[in-house]
């Protein structure tokens, strides 16, 4: 036994299947374009990104390499001097015999003869108040030795590995922190002197950071760096170098200063660098590559959305000719029946006859206005659709419409109720237009009213303009659909719409006759509740 669904249901099925068909074909027409047209680029702008990516890293090699070449040889040189400076200083110690405590006047001249330097103190392996002899440019208030001797005791245990060292034989030098009384630290280099008589002192050769760098060690920076690098040394949290003319922002890379580490040692090649190349490279195609893909991406859009729409309309105009058919095929099938039925005389009473008779005409009107709705719009799209302004009262126009299809309305148990302004509404119109667009609105109210069965119509003036307009109680439109009502061939896809059949055309040629008279058609809709429509005409602009 075969079951059959009730016809909204199958309505319904067959609008799900419709929208599932729809939205595969556009689907497939979506991948496509992202096939055809964004995979490549997007392809093309990672393999950019990557091949940047590489040449960096190779850059990122080569600065490193040089960088610890440079380093290297720095580190390498300031102990040569740090070594050179020790040599010395044990040479005064051994000059001045067993009993020369006079400091100053031992080591002034070494002072005065080496750049870099702040002061040099002596102590003894007590750690008591040390001497301290001041380079001629240094403030001597800004150290004193009791800061000095409480710095030396808290690195006890590296001094006592100096003593361990040198006892062996062996010198080392070995770098403390010390703080002047403002709290500036500086670098100290230790190590241990030792006098004719074999006594053993501790001296410390506390140095001027920036000065050792630019004089000391900037001659071999420049050396290390030879003829295609630039070398800058930069201290941590400013933004100029303290050797050197790199800018911190042009710096490629860097790595702190062995003896200094407030200090950062920055490189990059001279002129145009190699990695500003690969950059400038690649955000010039970076670019190119992104106005490309913005192109392509607004292209496709415009392909996919002109594809979708002609899609659309196909499926619109096949809805159309099915829906038109339709119409069609009512009223035809409905007046031969019944003109045969009168021909054959088999109609048993003259109030049947009359009931026969009315049934035909009332078909003929719908037939008649089907296809005068179709002609309008074929006109409408070939541009040959012409009106004819005259003055017209609105007040005319709808009595006049009212009239010729209120029988038609009552038959079909609607109550129709009309208020015309109390003065007349003159404005230069169509009235056949008029009328035209006034019975699609009327005849769309009486299709899509389903239990409370009312229409009103109104005219009136405000605002420089004259109105009709259509009140109706039936199934309303969702705000989705209320702009959409007006394009061509649309039929809202919910409720009644399902069993009531229709063309499509009503509502657009509506909005074409408003235009024509530079007028507008608006709608106030609420679903389960009702639509008002108006139809605004310009006073000034029509008179």
């Amino acid at each position: 036994m075969l079951y059959s669904l009730p016809s909204s249901r199958q309505n319904k099925f067959l609008s799900v299947l419709k929208t599932i068909r729809n939205i595969g074909t556009r689907g497939k027409l979506a991948g496509a374009l992202i096939l055809l047209v964004l995979l490549p680029a997007i392809f093309y702008s990672a393999y950019e990104f990557s091949s940047l990516s590489r040449s960096e890293g190779l850059i990122g090699e080569i600065y490193a390499q040089q960088l610890e070449v440079v380093l290297f040889s720095l580190n390498q040189y300031a102990w040569d001097v740090a070594n050179s400076w020790a040599n010395t200083i044990n040479g005064e110690l051994r000059n001045a015999g067993n009993t020369h405590h006079d400091y100053h006047a031992i080591f002034a001249p070494f002072l005065k003869e080496n750049a870099g330097i702040q002061c040099l103190f002596v102590t003894d392996s007590l750690l008591a108040p040390p001497h301290m002899i001041f380079h001629e440019t240094t403030a001597r208030q800004h150290f004193d030795s009791h800061t000095l001797t409480g710095t030396l005791r808290s690195n006890m245990d590296a001094i006592q590995r100096l003593y361990k060292l040198q006892t062996s034989g062996y010198r080392k030098i070995s770098s403390v922190t010390v703080a002047d009384s403002a709290g500036v630290q500086s670098l100290a280099l230790l190590f241990v002197g030792i006098r004719p008589d074999n006594s053993r002192l501790v001296i410390g050769i506390v140095l001027d950071a920036e000065r050792f760098i630019r004089e000391v060690l900037g001659q071999k920076m420049n050396e290390a760096a030879g003829d295609n690098f630039l070398v800058s040394v930069i201290k941590k949290g400013s933004d100029r170098p303290v050797y050197g003319t790199i800018a911190p922002a042009e710096v490629r890379q860097t790595k702190e200063l062995w003896l200094f580490p407030d200090y950062v040692v920055g490189i990059r090649l001279r002129g145009q660098t190699i990695a500003e190349v690969v950059q400038e490279r690649f955000y010039r195609n970076m670019i190119l590559i992104g106005l490309l893909d913005v192109i392509l991406i607004a292209g496709a859009w415009f392909i996919y959305r002109t594809v979708r729409r002609e899609m659309e309309l196909a499926q619109l105009k096949s809805d159309f000719v099915s829906n038109v058919s339709h119409e069609l095929k009512t009223p035809l099938a409905l007046i031969r029946m019944f003109g045969e039925t009168l021909q054959m005389k088999r109609v048993p009473s003259e109030e049947k006859k009359q009931e026969y008779y009315d049934t035909i005409v009332q078909e003929s009107e719908r037939l008649t206005r089907l296809v005068n709705n179709v002609l309008s719009f074929s006109r409408m799209e070939a541009g040959k659709k012409e009106y004819r302004f005259v003055n017209t009262d609105l007040n005319t126009v709808v009595q006049k419409v009212v009239k010729s299809y209120e029988a038609h309305l009552v038959h079909q148990g609607f109550q129709l109720s009309t208020t015309v302004h109390n003065q007349p509404c003159i404005i230069g119109a169509d009235p056949e237009a008029v009328s035209e667009a006034l019975l699609n609105i009327i005849d769309n109210a009486a299709k899509y009213s389903d239990k409370e069965k009312s229409i009103r119509i109104f005219t009136g003036m405000v605002n420089s303009t004259a109105y009709i307009e259509v009140e109706d109680h039936g199934i309303g439109i969702a705000p989705k659909d209320q702009k959409m009502i007006f394009d061509k061939f649309h039929r809202v896809s919910s409720g009644l719409v399902h069993n009531t059949k229709g063309s499509g055309l009503g509502l657009t040629l509506v909005r074409h006759i408003m235009d024509a008279h530079k007028g507008t058609v608006t709608v106030k809709s609420e679903p389960g509740k009702g639509s008002t429509f108006r139809l605004s005409f310009p006073l000034e602009d029509n008179a």
